[in-house]
């Protein structure tokens, strides 16, 4: 419980801490402030060798000779990853077209070399059920940066404010990560361990660039192609329908995960589990994708303000792109529960290379709303791709998911003929009102046609 409220926490933190920045700084500033998340997501994600997975998973993980040695990898890794950034810092702002911003990215260096000092004993401690420690390290800092985020920005009312809380949250994740553990930190130099860490991770790595085109990629073009501005609001608009998807996205995970597993060798309650998870993420996934796609706009306007307005116009083709994904939350969870972890790599590999559509978009002139389409189309090949490779390896009868498809398809299509017909977001009590009885009556059909998903939620085995 105490895991699962602080994940919460620090999501919400994060989802807050935007918000209350986009209100306080100009759309141009978000803009530019959104691009230094995308440099670290990028840097994050392009060296991420999993060394906490490995010390949580590895036969020897307590030794204490493994935790010193991969404190000591850490780092190293963030002294080359602080290297490389300050030296990139020059063409990743050229790139934005930020020449005079050169500075601020070099500053942003500063963040792998901290996190490069974390004490890796939080990590360890899960091998034996605690979480406390792990928690406090990772999300304390979302809590503690979001306190901090109004003093900030009146001091430095631009983007300065989001560096400032961005070197905040790393120094205090590291300080936090030395206080809660038991062991004194220590480093040690080990070969044979180095060459595991590599082994280990380096697949991590080739899914970590793939995820970064799936989640950043989209933002990193609008940013490239069409400016600040745009990628200001465009980010505000990303984030009110990305943060409801992770969230759903970690629940379903959380709850479906180990039941799947434990009948994965059986493979009639494996076929009824399966479907069972894939239908009630493809219920979530509806329920979110015409939730927001009607009452985004309203929402965008309320909590971002009224200079993020252009949003309103795509929010819709948004929501609809995460409701996709989080429908695909359902065969991922079915293949990592079975040990198929390939699965969702391929998935992700046909995701990324639908971004040839959204440069094609940038290409022809369509627009912001071409790019996103090309994440619809991502979004929808990559479900249609893993539920093709479920059927394959896992042998699961997919027949029964066909009506359930077929009225996603048609719900979501409704719900964006309405959008595009009546909703504005200046109207914001009715068109909540009508999003909300929208999916209270989605809902009830849905339900009305899985009672299998039903019974099985009720007796899961």
């Amino acid at each position: 419980m105490f895991l699962s409220i602080g994940r919460v926490a620090g999501a919400l933190s994060i989802f807050a801490r935007n918000i209350v920045i986009a209100r306080l700084i100009t759309v141009e500033d978000f803009g530019i402030a959104a691009t230094f998340s995308i440099t670290m997501a990028l840097i994050e994600m392009s060296s991420a060798l999993g060394v906490e997975r490995l010390i949580v998973q590895a036969t020897d993980g307590n030794n204490p000779r493994l935790q010193a040695t991969i404190q000591s990898f850490n780092v190293i890794r963030g002294m080359l990853i602080a290297l490389i950034l300050y030296a990139i810092a020059g063409p990743v702002a050229n790139l934005f077209d930020l020449p005079e911003l050169t500075w601020a990215y070099q500053w942003l260096a500063i963040v792998p070399l901290v996190n490069g000092f974390l004490h890796m004993d939080s990590a360890r401690m899960q091998r034996d059920m605690v979480f406390g420690p792990i928690i406090w390290t990772e999300e304390g800092p979302k809590v503690i940066t979001l306190l901090l985020t109004i003093p900030f920005a009146h001091f430095f009312p631009d983007y300065r404010s989001v560096l400032f809380l961005v070197f905040t949250q790393a120094i205090s994740g590291v300080v936090i990560s030395h206080v809660v553990v038991r062991r004194r930190y220590r480093w040690a130099w080990d070969r044979a361990i180095f060459r595991r860490i590599f082994k280990f991770g380096w697949p991590l790595i080739l899914n970590g660039l793939l995820l970064f085109g799936v989640f950043q990629a989209d933002r990193t073009l609008v940013g490239i192609a069409y400016g600040m501005e745009d990628l200001g609001w465009f980010s505000a608009a990303f984030t009110l329908t990305l943060f409801p998807s992770m969230v759903l996205a970690n629940i379903c995970r959380t709850y479906f995960t180990p039941m799947l597993s434990k009948v994965q060798n059986n493979q009639q309650l494996l076929q009824n589990g399966a479907i069972a998870t894939i239908k009630a993420c493809i219920l979530l996934g509806l329920l979110l994708c015409t939730g927001l796609a009607l009452a985004g706009p309203p929402l965008l306007l309320l909590l971002f303000g009224d200079k993020y307005a252009e949003g309103a116009e795509i929010i819709g083709w948004l929501a609809l792109m995460q409701g996709l994904r989080t429908v695909k939350a359902g065969p991922v969870i079915v293949a990592i529960a079975c040990g198929r972890t390939k699965l969702p790599l391929y998935a992700n590999i046909i995701r990324s290379l639908a971004l040839l559509i959204a440069l094609t978009a940038i290409w022809q002139g369509w627009g912001i709303l071409g790019v996103v389409s090309g994440g619809i189309i991502g979004e929808a090949l990559a479900v249609f791709t893993i539920l093709f490779l479920l059927r394959r390896t896992l042998s699961i009868n997919l027949s029964t998911l066909y009506g359930t498809l077929l009225f996603f398809a048609l719900a979501t299509a409704l719900a964006l003929i309405l959008v595009m017909k009546f909703v504005t977001g200046h109207n914001p009590l009715p068109e909540i009102a009508g999003a909300a009885a929208f999916c209270f009556c989605a809902l009830g059909l849905f339900i009305l046609f899985s009672r299998d998903l039903v019974r099985w939620l009720a007796r899961p085995e």
